[in-house]
């Protein structure tokens, strides 16, 4: 599974604070069965062909980018239980 993913590394100009590093997960609207989970948000997985892509975005438009998102794998989902 590959997640779209953004991040970040803050470095305080005045050197007080430590670094931050962050990081977030892209997500959409969720799968039927993650909405029928309760869930409001699935994670975007992007297909393995457009990896290279995500992470060396240099030259590609936005909407190039936002392609991505639109191309993304839709798997299922499924909730086993696990016997206590």
């Amino acid at each position: 599974m590959y997640i779209a993913c953004l991040y970040s590394h803050w470095v305080d100009p005045k050197g007080l604070e430590p670094d931050l590093w962050s990081f977030a997960a892209i997500t959409d609207e969720p799968e039927p069965e993650v909405a029928a989970a309760g869930h409001d948000r699935t994670i975007i997985n992007i297909r393995p062909e457009h990896v290279d892509a995500w992470l060396i975005p240099e030259g590609l438009a936005d909407a190039e980018l936002f392609e991505i998102f639109d191309d993304r794998r839709h798997p299922y989902y499924d909730l086993v239980a696990q016997a206590a």
